[in-house]
Protein backbone atom coordinates (compact mmCIF):
# COMPACT_ATOMS: atom_id res chain seq x y z
CA UNK A 1 0.00 0.00 0.00
CA UNK A 2 0.98 3.46 -0.90
CA UNK A 3 1.28 5.58 2.77
CA UNK A 4 1.43 8.65 3.12
CA UNK A 5 2.85 9.96 6.78
CA UNK A 6 2.30 13.68 7.85
CA UNK A 7 4.43 15.69 10.59
CA UNK A 8 4.46 19.47 11.52
CA UNK A 9 7.53 19.03 12.12
CA UNK A 10 11.40 18.30 11.10
CA UNK A 11 10.88 13.97 10.26
CA UNK A 12 14.32 13.45 10.76
CA UNK A 13 13.96 14.56 14.72
CA UNK A 14 10.69 12.51 15.57
CA UNK A 15 11.96 9.38 16.83
CA UNK A 16 8.17 7.78 17.13
CA UNK A 17 7.48 8.71 13.40
CA UNK A 18 10.85 7.27 12.45
CA UNK A 19 10.04 4.14 14.01
CA UNK A 20 6.58 3.69 12.60
CA UNK A 21 7.86 4.67 8.92
CA UNK A 22 10.45 1.76 9.59
CA UNK A 23 7.90 -0.65 10.65
CA UNK A 24 5.53 -0.12 7.44
CA UNK A 25 8.22 -0.50 5.03
CA UNK A 26 9.36 -3.65 6.84
CA UNK A 27 6.23 -4.61 6.31
CA UNK A 28 6.53 -4.11 2.58
CA UNK A 29 4.42 -0.75 2.37
CA UNK A 30 5.59 2.26 0.36
CA UNK A 31 6.14 5.45 2.29
CA UNK A 32 6.12 8.67 1.45
CA UNK A 33 6.46 11.39 4.27
CA UNK A 34 5.76 15.06 3.84
CA UNK A 35 7.08 17.58 6.86
CA UNK A 36 8.76 20.90 7.18
CA UNK A 37 11.99 21.91 6.26
CA UNK A 38 13.95 24.47 8.46
CA UNK A 39 16.89 25.02 5.94
CA UNK A 40 18.20 22.64 7.83
CA UNK A 41 20.96 19.60 6.68
CA UNK A 42 18.58 16.71 6.47
CA UNK A 43 19.33 12.91 5.81
CA UNK A 44 18.92 11.45 2.47
CA UNK A 45 16.69 8.36 2.71
CA UNK A 46 16.89 5.43 0.38
CA UNK A 47 13.81 3.53 1.19
CA UNK A 48 10.89 6.42 1.79
CA UNK A 49 10.09 9.18 -0.41
CA UNK A 50 10.33 12.62 2.00
CA UNK A 51 8.63 15.95 0.58
CA UNK A 52 9.51 18.97 2.32
CA UNK A 53 8.04 21.56 2.92
CA UNK A 54 10.28 24.81 3.03
CA UNK A 55 9.17 27.66 5.78
CA UNK A 56 10.95 29.96 8.14
CA UNK A 57 10.87 28.26 11.84
CA UNK A 58 9.91 31.92 13.43
CA UNK A 59 7.14 31.93 10.82
CA UNK A 60 5.78 28.56 11.57
CA UNK A 61 5.77 28.98 15.20
CA UNK A 62 3.46 32.37 14.47
CA UNK A 63 1.25 30.23 12.36
CA UNK A 64 0.50 27.76 15.13
CA UNK A 65 0.10 30.42 17.45
CA UNK A 66 -2.82 31.92 15.60
CA UNK A 67 -4.37 28.58 14.60
CA UNK A 68 -7.05 28.40 16.90
CA UNK A 69 -8.51 31.70 15.77
CA UNK A 70 -7.54 31.52 12.27
CA UNK A 71 -7.43 29.28 9.29
CA UNK A 72 -3.83 30.21 7.88
CA UNK A 73 -2.23 26.99 9.07
CA UNK A 74 -4.56 24.87 8.02
CA UNK A 75 -4.87 26.39 4.76
CA UNK A 76 -1.32 25.53 4.19
CA UNK A 77 -1.37 22.15 5.17
CA UNK A 78 -4.89 21.29 3.36
CA UNK A 79 -3.06 22.76 0.10
CA UNK A 80 0.43 20.74 0.88
CA UNK A 81 -1.36 17.48 1.85
CA UNK A 82 -3.45 17.71 -1.17
CA UNK A 83 -0.71 18.06 -3.84
CA UNK A 84 1.14 15.05 -2.07
CA UNK A 85 -1.91 12.73 -2.21
CA UNK A 86 -2.77 13.45 -5.62
CA UNK A 87 0.77 13.71 -6.80
CA UNK A 88 1.99 10.31 -5.18
CA UNK A 89 -1.27 8.37 -5.45
CA UNK A 90 -1.65 7.96 -1.80
CA UNK A 91 -4.20 5.04 -1.03
CA UNK A 92 -3.52 5.56 3.03
CA UNK A 93 -2.85 8.84 5.01
CA UNK A 94 -1.59 8.89 8.57
CA UNK A 95 -1.16 12.15 10.39
CA UNK A 96 0.59 13.11 13.39
CA UNK A 97 -1.19 15.07 16.28
CA UNK A 98 -5.14 15.81 16.33
CA UNK A 99 -4.48 19.38 15.30
CA UNK A 100 -3.58 17.91 11.77
CA UNK A 101 -6.92 16.11 11.63
CA UNK A 102 -8.62 18.85 9.61
CA UNK A 103 -6.65 20.02 7.09
CA UNK A 104 -5.64 16.10 6.49
CA UNK A 105 -9.69 15.43 5.58
CA UNK A 106 -10.47 18.58 4.01
CA UNK A 107 -7.14 17.40 1.63
CA UNK A 108 -8.81 14.22 0.76
CA UNK A 109 -12.01 15.71 0.22
CA UNK A 110 -10.70 18.18 -2.08
CA UNK A 111 -8.88 15.60 -3.73
CA UNK A 112 -12.60 14.15 -4.23
CA UNK A 113 -10.91 10.43 -3.58
CA UNK A 114 -11.77 7.79 -1.12
CA UNK A 115 -8.97 6.50 0.91
CA UNK A 116 -8.54 5.89 4.87
CA UNK A 117 -7.00 8.42 7.52
CA UNK A 118 -5.47 7.55 10.24
CA UNK A 119 -5.22 9.94 13.18
CA UNK A 120 -2.24 9.48 15.43
CA UNK A 121 -1.98 11.13 18.82
CA UNK A 122 0.98 11.30 20.73
CA UNK A 123 -0.66 12.97 23.17
CA UNK A 124 -3.51 14.45 25.21
CA UNK A 125 -3.33 17.69 23.51
CA UNK A 126 -6.11 19.50 24.72
CA UNK A 127 -4.93 19.02 28.13
CA UNK A 128 -1.32 19.70 26.77
CA UNK A 129 -1.87 22.97 25.25
CA UNK A 130 -3.26 24.12 27.94
CA UNK A 131 -0.21 23.04 29.99
CA UNK A 132 1.64 25.08 27.91
CA UNK A 133 3.30 28.19 29.50
CA UNK A 134 3.46 29.70 25.97
CA UNK A 135 -0.21 29.05 25.21
CA UNK A 136 -1.77 29.98 28.71
CA UNK A 137 0.47 33.07 29.85
CA UNK A 138 -0.10 36.88 29.18
CA UNK A 139 -1.57 37.59 26.25
CA UNK A 140 -0.77 34.55 24.16
CA UNK A 141 -3.64 33.01 26.33
CA UNK A 142 -6.36 35.04 24.20
CA UNK A 143 -4.62 34.74 21.09
CA UNK A 144 -4.37 30.68 21.25
CA UNK A 145 -7.18 30.28 23.52
CA UNK A 146 -5.92 26.78 24.48
CA UNK A 147 -9.58 25.79 26.39
CA UNK A 148 -11.27 26.11 22.77
CA UNK A 149 -9.09 23.07 22.01
CA UNK A 150 -11.63 20.88 24.79
CA UNK A 151 -14.73 21.98 22.54
CA UNK A 152 -12.70 20.79 19.57
CA UNK A 153 -12.03 17.51 20.35
CA UNK A 154 -14.33 15.78 19.41
CA UNK A 155 -14.93 17.04 15.96
CA UNK A 156 -11.11 16.60 15.44
CA UNK A 157 -11.60 12.59 16.31
CA UNK A 158 -14.49 12.14 14.26
CA UNK A 159 -12.56 13.49 10.58
CA UNK A 160 -10.50 10.10 11.01
CA UNK A 161 -11.49 6.65 10.02
CA UNK A 162 -8.94 5.16 12.56
CA UNK A 163 -7.13 6.34 15.94
CA UNK A 164 -4.05 5.66 17.27
CA UNK A 165 -3.49 6.21 20.84
CA UNK A 166 -0.03 5.85 23.33
CA UNK A 167 -2.02 3.72 25.64
CA UNK A 168 -4.99 1.92 26.05
CA UNK A 169 -5.79 3.54 28.83
CA UNK A 170 -6.14 6.97 26.95
CA UNK A 171 -8.50 4.71 24.29
CA UNK A 172 -11.11 3.82 26.78
CA UNK A 173 -10.55 7.57 28.19
CA UNK A 174 -11.73 9.00 24.61
CA UNK A 175 -14.31 6.41 24.40
CA UNK A 176 -15.80 7.43 27.59
CA UNK A 177 -16.03 10.85 27.19
CA UNK A 178 -17.60 10.52 23.34
CA UNK A 179 -19.03 6.85 23.03
CA UNK A 180 -19.70 7.51 19.36
CA UNK A 181 -15.97 6.61 18.98
CA UNK A 182 -16.16 3.10 19.27
CA UNK A 183 -17.18 2.38 16.37
CA UNK A 184 -13.83 3.57 15.12
CA UNK A 185 -10.75 1.75 14.54
CA UNK A 186 -8.40 2.19 17.62
CA UNK A 187 -4.80 0.80 17.78
CA UNK A 188 -2.01 2.14 20.57
CA UNK A 189 1.58 2.36 20.00
CA UNK A 190 3.50 2.64 22.99
CA UNK A 191 6.90 4.77 22.79
CA UNK A 192 8.99 1.61 22.87
CA UNK A 193 12.52 2.62 21.65
CA UNK A 194 14.42 1.27 18.85
CA UNK A 195 16.04 -1.77 19.87
CA UNK A 196 18.05 -2.36 16.96
CA UNK A 197 19.54 1.37 16.64
CA UNK A 198 20.34 1.02 20.51
CA UNK A 199 21.97 -1.81 20.41
CA UNK A 200 23.95 -0.23 17.94
CA UNK A 201 24.64 2.54 19.54
CA UNK A 202 25.57 0.68 22.47
CA UNK A 203 28.34 -1.16 20.22
CA UNK A 204 29.16 2.11 18.70
CA UNK A 205 29.88 4.14 21.80
CA UNK A 206 30.63 1.91 24.75
CA UNK A 207 31.84 4.77 27.58
CA UNK A 208 31.31 8.20 28.53
CA UNK A 209 33.14 10.43 30.26
CA UNK A 210 30.29 11.41 33.23
CA UNK A 211 30.92 8.70 35.73
CA UNK A 212 29.84 9.49 39.81
CA UNK A 213 31.07 7.97 42.75
CA UNK A 214 27.72 8.05 44.69
CA UNK A 215 24.39 7.04 42.74
CA UNK A 216 23.39 8.61 39.92
CA UNK A 217 19.52 10.53 39.74
CA UNK A 218 18.61 10.98 36.44
CA UNK A 219 16.19 13.00 34.13
CA UNK A 220 16.68 13.07 30.27
CA UNK A 221 13.55 14.95 28.25
CA UNK A 222 12.27 18.77 27.82
CA UNK A 223 13.00 19.99 31.23
CA UNK A 224 9.55 22.72 32.36
CA UNK A 225 7.23 22.92 34.99
CA UNK A 226 4.58 20.60 32.97
CA UNK A 227 7.08 17.64 33.14
CA UNK A 228 7.59 18.14 37.31
CA UNK A 229 11.65 18.13 36.94
CA UNK A 230 11.41 21.96 38.20
CA UNK A 231 9.10 21.51 41.07
CA UNK A 232 11.24 18.72 41.89
CA UNK A 233 14.45 20.33 42.75
CA UNK A 234 14.28 22.05 45.66
CA UNK A 235 12.71 18.80 47.39
CA UNK A 236 16.27 17.48 46.16
CA UNK A 237 18.33 20.44 47.85
CA UNK A 238 16.19 19.64 50.89
CA UNK A 239 17.42 15.85 50.94
CA UNK A 240 20.83 16.85 50.03
CA UNK A 241 20.63 19.34 52.96
CA UNK A 242 19.68 16.42 55.12
CA UNK A 243 22.67 14.14 54.46
CA UNK A 244 21.43 11.88 51.16
CA UNK A 245 24.33 11.47 49.16
CA UNK A 246 23.21 10.98 45.46
CA UNK A 247 24.33 13.17 42.41
CA UNK A 248 21.72 14.14 39.83
CA UNK A 249 22.40 14.52 36.39
CA UNK A 250 19.81 16.53 33.99
CA UNK A 251 19.84 15.90 30.00
CA UNK A 252 17.60 18.12 28.07
CA UNK A 253 16.32 21.78 26.41
CA UNK A 254 14.88 24.19 29.01
CA UNK A 255 11.56 25.45 28.23
CA UNK A 256 11.86 28.82 27.66
CA UNK A 257 9.38 29.98 29.37
CA UNK A 258 10.94 28.37 32.79
CA UNK A 259 14.77 28.94 32.58
CA UNK A 260 14.94 31.40 34.96
CA UNK A 261 13.03 29.37 37.96
CA UNK A 262 15.49 26.49 36.76
CA UNK A 263 19.01 28.21 37.11
CA UNK A 264 17.40 29.73 40.29
CA UNK A 265 17.42 26.04 41.86
CA UNK A 266 19.96 24.46 39.72
CA UNK A 267 22.69 27.33 41.31
CA UNK A 268 21.65 26.52 44.93
CA UNK A 269 25.11 25.68 46.64
CA UNK A 270 24.00 22.16 47.50
CA UNK A 271 23.78 21.40 44.07
CA UNK A 272 27.25 22.96 43.01
CA UNK A 273 29.35 19.86 43.73
CA UNK A 274 26.03 17.22 43.20
CA UNK A 275 24.64 17.82 40.28
CA UNK A 276 25.26 17.94 36.06
CA UNK A 277 23.17 19.57 33.71
CA UNK A 278 23.60 19.07 29.82
CA UNK A 279 21.40 21.16 27.81
CA UNK A 280 21.81 18.63 24.67
CA UNK A 281 23.56 14.95 23.56
CA UNK A 282 22.67 13.19 20.50
CA UNK A 283 20.30 10.33 21.12
CA UNK A 284 23.26 8.07 19.84
CA UNK A 285 25.11 8.54 23.00
CA UNK A 286 21.99 7.87 25.20
CA UNK A 287 23.09 4.54 25.79
CA UNK A 288 25.92 4.88 27.42
CA UNK A 289 24.25 7.19 29.72
CA UNK A 290 22.04 4.98 30.90
CA UNK A 291 25.02 2.33 31.74
CA UNK A 292 26.35 4.86 34.19
CA UNK A 293 23.45 6.16 36.09
CA UNK A 294 21.25 4.42 38.97
CA UNK A 295 18.10 5.91 39.26
CA UNK A 296 15.92 7.21 36.48
CA UNK A 297 13.32 10.10 37.33
CA UNK A 298 9.93 10.38 35.95
CA UNK A 299 8.16 13.20 38.21
CA UNK A 300 5.27 14.51 35.79
CA UNK A 301 2.86 16.56 36.76
CA UNK A 302 -0.52 14.30 37.48
CA UNK A 303 -2.84 15.74 34.74
CA UNK A 304 -4.98 14.31 32.05
CA UNK A 305 -2.09 15.16 29.84
CA UNK A 306 0.47 12.46 31.21
CA UNK A 307 -1.95 10.21 32.26
CA UNK A 308 -2.82 9.48 27.98
CA UNK A 309 0.28 7.38 27.79
CA UNK A 310 3.97 6.48 28.95
CA UNK A 311 6.46 8.57 28.42
CA UNK A 312 9.58 7.89 26.03
CA UNK A 313 12.00 8.08 29.01
CA UNK A 314 10.38 5.17 31.24
CA UNK A 315 10.98 2.99 28.10
CA UNK A 316 14.38 4.12 27.73
CA UNK A 317 15.70 4.01 31.37
CA UNK A 318 13.73 0.34 31.30
CA UNK A 319 16.11 -0.12 28.54
CA UNK A 320 18.98 0.54 30.84
CA UNK A 321 17.85 -1.75 33.54
CA UNK A 322 17.51 1.46 35.73
CA UNK A 323 14.68 1.53 38.45
CA UNK A 324 12.33 4.07 38.13
CA UNK A 325 11.03 6.88 40.90
CA UNK A 326 7.77 8.64 39.06
CA UNK A 327 4.81 10.44 39.86
CA UNK A 328 1.31 8.96 39.37
CA UNK A 329 -0.13 9.20 36.40
CA UNK A 330 -1.80 6.65 35.68
CA UNK A 331 -0.61 4.63 32.99
CA UNK A 332 2.78 5.20 34.29
CA UNK A 333 1.66 4.01 37.54
CA UNK A 334 0.25 0.70 35.74
CA UNK A 335 3.28 -0.02 33.88
CA UNK A 336 5.86 0.25 36.79
CA UNK A 337 3.53 -1.72 39.30
CA UNK A 338 3.07 -4.53 36.70
CA UNK A 339 6.44 -4.68 36.10
CA UNK A 340 7.98 -4.24 39.24
CA UNK A 341 10.46 -1.89 37.92
CA UNK A 342 10.78 1.08 40.30
CA UNK A 343 8.56 3.01 42.46
CA UNK A 344 5.90 5.70 42.85
CA UNK A 345 5.46 8.97 45.01
CA UNK A 346 2.61 11.59 45.24
CA UNK A 347 3.96 14.32 47.73
CA UNK A 348 7.51 15.12 49.23
CA UNK A 349 7.28 12.24 52.46
CA UNK A 350 6.44 10.07 49.95
CA UNK A 351 9.19 10.83 47.82
CA UNK A 352 11.89 11.15 50.30
CA UNK A 353 10.96 7.65 51.92
CA UNK A 354 10.89 6.30 48.16
CA UNK A 355 14.48 7.76 47.59
CA UNK A 356 15.76 6.04 50.36
CA UNK A 357 14.88 2.80 49.81
CA UNK A 358 16.71 3.01 46.37
CA UNK A 359 19.98 4.19 47.42
CA UNK A 360 20.01 2.70 50.60
CA UNK A 361 19.94 -1.04 48.90
CA UNK A 362 21.90 -1.31 45.46
CA UNK A 363 20.30 -4.66 45.37
CA UNK A 364 17.17 -3.59 45.31
CA UNK A 365 17.76 -1.29 42.05
CA UNK A 366 19.56 -3.53 40.29
CA UNK A 367 16.86 -5.57 40.90
CA UNK A 368 13.70 -3.29 39.71
CA UNK A 369 16.20 -2.10 36.96
CA UNK A 370 16.47 -6.12 35.58
CA UNK A 371 12.75 -6.68 35.89
CA UNK A 372 12.15 -3.94 33.86
CA UNK A 373 14.47 -4.55 30.96
CA UNK A 374 12.96 -7.83 31.12
CA UNK A 375 9.43 -6.35 30.56
CA UNK A 376 10.62 -4.02 27.90
CA UNK A 377 12.02 -6.98 26.12
CA UNK A 378 8.87 -8.77 26.89
CA UNK A 379 6.27 -6.08 25.20
CA UNK A 380 8.84 -5.71 22.55
CA UNK A 381 8.89 -9.07 21.55
CA UNK A 382 5.52 -9.14 21.49
CA UNK A 383 4.60 -6.61 19.75
CA UNK A 384 3.28 -4.69 21.22
CA UNK A 385 4.58 -1.03 19.46
CA UNK A 386 3.31 -3.19 16.05
CA UNK A 387 -0.41 -3.02 16.69
CA UNK A 388 -1.25 -0.10 14.79
CA UNK A 389 0.32 -2.45 11.66
CA UNK A 390 -2.66 -4.48 11.52
CA UNK A 391 -4.97 -1.17 9.91
CA UNK A 392 -3.15 -1.16 6.91
CA UNK A 393 -4.00 -5.28 6.12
Amino acid sequence: MRIGVVVDNEFDNDHRVQKQVKQLVKANHSVFVLCFDFGETYKLYTDIDVHRITINRTVKNILVLFSTRFTFYEDLWTKHIARFTKINAIEALHSHDLYMAKASRKAIDQNRIKIPFTIDLHENYPAAINSYQWATKSWRKFIVNPKKWYAKEKEYLDYADSIITLSDSFRIDLINFFPELESKKFATHPNLPDFKSFQTFEKKFPKISFSSKIPTLFYFGVVAKRRGIINTLPWLAQLLTEGLKFHLLIIGPIDKADQKEFYQHLNAPVFKENSTYLPWIDISLLPSYLNSIDIGLAPFEVNPQHDSGVANKLYQYMYGSIPILATECKAQKKLIISANCGLVYNNFKSFRLQLKKLLENKEYRNQLGLNGKKELLRLYESGADQEFLKLYK
